[in-house]
């Protein structure tokens, strides 16, 4: 009995592969995670991620959802379990109705009928680092200041500078971490 030789794997050819390139975290997140949360009654993971945008920031520090428990058979009148901070809860009952209604208009549906209330701790939100303004180098400084040097007011002169140097380095205008908006 003669062998054939074993058939040769295709090897890797990257010509046949399709780029993708560099894909967030966040795209592929709500499909991974969206298994673990269905088990706590999230069917919608975005009231666990855009929980501040539902409620606001204030609530959003002393409260998180836990679980969302719907009637056997339904998926409208649940109760929402919530971890609310110590010492907040009194308050929180008192907006309750307004909650359930901002999370309602949120799902689109009567999705929430009843909030539960569990007290501990609130794990602290991470705030986004800010980046402070970038200089410019001299030599673009100075082309700018020329630039605008023959405009005689002196609040356009300002704000003209202000805009060149968010275009030259590339930072939005009317965004200046340094000062309030008014």
């Amino acid at each position: 009995m003669v062998k054939k030789p074993a058939a040769r794997r295709a090897t890797h050819d990257p010509s046949q592969r399709k780029e993708r390139g560099l894909l967030a975290v966040g795209v592929s997140l709500p499909k991974i995670a969206a298994p673990a949360l269905r088990k706590r009654g999230f069917a919608e993971a975005r009231l666990i991620t855009e929980w501040p945008g539902i409620v606001g920031e204030t609530l959003a520090r002393n409260t998180l959802p836990q679980k969302l428990a719907f009637p056997r058979g339904s998926r409208a009148g649940g109760v929402l379990h919530l971890r609310v901070a110590s010492g907040f809860a009194l308050e929180l009952q008192h907006i309750a109705p307004q909650i359930v209604e901002r999370i309602n208009g949120f799902f689109g549906f009567q999705a929430v009928a009843e909030l539960r209330y569990v007290q501990g701790p609130i794990p602290l939100q991470r705030r986004p680092r800010r980046i402070g303004p970038r200089q410019l180098p001299a030599v673009e400084e100075t082309r700018l200041e020329t630039a605008v040097s023959g405009i005689e007011d002196p609040d356009l002169r300002a704000s003209l500078q202000r805009l060149g140097r968010a275009v030259r380095t590339g930072r939005n205008p009317g965004r200046n971490p340094g000062r309030e908006s008014l």
